[in-house]
């Protein structure tokens, strides 16, 4: 068996220059020098044999050898860190840990309206959230490292209880002022290609379906900028130059900005609770679902939701 001699902490440096997608804000982010962590990657580049970064004048793009090791690397690392964690607690007499994994969508928009009810019943519980794209946070419910999971649509194994929530589609996110204080109350795909429009980065699953279905119905992609984290795309939008494609799961009023339905052609996502088979969610872990389940169904009625007490 071939042995790969590696440092823990070049993968995290790893982890987090893809993340940022450029060598300045990932050495700020670990308190180094970019030439420090360039000398990290090259480092864990030797020692795999092969490019984790293809590197052009204009851009740092991840190569497909690197997109792979991420994929991978990121839970095992999150797993290391939780676990280090967990038994800290422990050790200071709290041991309950409520762990779960959640779609970005799900994460930003669902969690933060349920999870007070959760601490009013459970004052003492731990709750760890892995948010990540749904193939992971998949994976990380059937290798037990999380109770269960809230995940769009994938390839799911028999091994899991998989119970559809519901069903989404896609608004249009803007500020109301200047230019786009005149946009209608509904919007087709084709529409959006006049518009500013800020997008998720192209692996993430909200872009990849959206933009199977446009090349399918021949609708131009309508991306002037991409970004990797849901906060920097609201960020964007709040200061009003930018619009952003988000689920109909968000509700961005409480953040004094507007919503145009998208249509023509509608493009839709179903999503899920799924967790193993042969185990048995924690008391925790039941009332949490059964409050993401009714948010969801308030959602899906149209119903007014606010933070509970």
């Amino acid at each position: 068996m071939m042995r790969i001699n590696y440092d823990i902490e070049d993968l995290r440096a790893f982890c987090c220059l893809v993340r940022c997608g450029q060598y300045t804000a990932a050495a700020e982010v670990l308190c180094i020098t970019p030439s420090a962590l360039s000398r990290r990657i090259a480092k864990l580049e030797s020692e795999i044999g092969g490019k984790l970064f293809e590197r052009t004048t204009r851009r740092l793009q991840v190569a497909p050898l690197g997109v792979m090791l991420y994929e991978r690397v990121l839970p095992a690392i999150s797993q290391l860190d939780a676990s280090v964690a967990e038994a800290a607690r422990a050790a200071q007499g709290d041991g309950r840990t409520l762990k779960l994994g959640a779609v970005a969508s799900v994460g930003y928009s669902v969690l933060p309206k349920v999870l007070p009810a959760l601490y009013a019943e459970y004052p003492g519980v731990f709750v760890s959230i892995r948010d990540s794209h749904a193939t992971v946070v998949t994976q990380l419910v059937e290798q037990g490292e999380v109770e269960f999971a809230v995940t769009t649509s994938v390839s799911f194994p028999q091994s899991l209880n998989v119970h559809k929530l519901g069903t989404y589609d896609y608004n249009l996110v803007y500020r109301d002022t200047g230019a786009l204080a005149s946009l209608p109350a509904e919007l087709s795909w084709q529409d959006l290609c006049s518009l500013p429009v800020v997008g998720l980065h192209p692996l993430s699953s909200t872009r990849l379906q959206i933009d199977s279905v446009l090349h399918a119905n021949a609708i131009p992609r309508p991306w002037k900028l991409e970004v990797d984290q849901l906060a920097t795309m609201l960020s964007l939008v709040r200061n009003g130059a930018f619009v952003a494609v988000m689920p109909t799961l968000f509700d961005v009023r409480d953040q004094g900005l507007s919503v145009a339905r998208i249509k023509q052609p509608d493009i839709t996502r179903d999503f899920y609770i799924v967790h193993r088979t042969d185990i048995s969610l924690s008391s925790p872990a039941r009332c949490l679902v059964g409050l993401i389940r009714d948010h969801c169904d308030l959602i899906s009625r149209g119903a007014p939701t606010t933070d509970r007490p």
